[in-house]
Parts: C-alpha cells; structure tokens; sequence
C-alpha cells in the first residue's frame, strides 16, 4: 500500500514538474533564447569597455572619425531583433493554425514591426485572411503582402498570361 501511494505522489510531482516548465516559460526555445541573448549583450559590453587610445588614433586615421556605442543601445537592437522573430513565429503559427491557409506556402518575414508575406495562396479571400493575423499580433505596424493568387482554381480551367 505505501509503495503505491509512493508512486502514485512521484507521478503528481513529475506532472507537475512538466506543467510548470511549459507555463512558466521555461521551455528549451525560451531558455536557449535567453542564452543566447546574454551571451551577445556580453560580447557587446565587452567590445564596448575595450576602448584604448591606441584603437581611436588608428580609427582616427583611418576613418576620419571615431564611433562608440553604449551597450544598452546595442542590447536593445539586439532586443528588438528577438522581438521579430518572436513576431514572425507567432504569425507563422497562427497561419499553420488556420484551416484555410497552408503555412508551408507562405513566408513571413518581420523586420522592426513590418511584416512582409510572400508565397502563394488559392484566393483573394486568402490574401486578406493572411493579412489580418499579421495585423492582429501586437507588435505589427504594417504588413506587405506579395502573396500570389495560384493560377488554379476549382471548377475553372486557369486564366491565360
């Protein structure tokens, strides 16, 4: 009797384990995300302490100018690129979501807030519908549609060019 309540309290745990890391957002693409993240703000903190007289006078004569950026510049490009393709993912599945649209044929690309889609769809409706989730997703402030309507159709020969 002990033995299966031991058990039966070890698989609670376990699933509750696996729930809080899928919740939490804690998964393995957040993580790695993170990662990766802190390791370029990192880099370009480092790079940006790193200034010595001897690198200014030869950009000096180099270049004419000397240019340093503050790190917390730079993290919030960097910041702001995760931002599209967190952008780019969620419209991705979204349109994998929906049962009109084939998510295989159309490429969604972010790029600071633009969304641009390219590919191919079945009909107009279908430009619009692709459309209107990238405009529903938060970060959106314009969407560039170059989606093709396939030649074709059902219960209709194809238009000629």
């Amino acid at each position: 009797m002990r033995t299966l309540l031991r058990l039966i309290l070890l698989v609670v745990l376990v699933l509750g384990a696996v729930w809080l890391v899928r919740n939490m957002g804690l998964g393995p693409e957040r993580v790695n995300a993170e990662g990766a993240l802190k390791g370029a703000a990192a880099q370009v903190e480092k790079a940006v302490s790193d200034i010595d007289l001897k690198a200014i006078a030869d950009e000096l004569k180099q270049t004419g100018r000397v240019i340093r950026r503050k790190a917390g510049q730079a993290a919030r490009k960097i910041e702001d690129a995760t931002e599209d393709g967190r952008t780019t993912a969620a419209i991705k599945a979204r349109l994998a979501l929906d049962p009109t649209l084939s998510a295989l044929d159309i490429s969604v690309d972010t790029t600071d807030g633009r969304v641009t889609l390219a590919g191919k769809v079945s009909s107009p409706e279908d430009v619009a519908r692709a459309m209107q989730i990238a405009l529903e997703q938060e970060n959106v402030t314009e969407v560039v549609s170059t989606l093709q309507v396939s030649a074709h159709r059902e219960g209709g020969s194809a238009p000629k060019s």
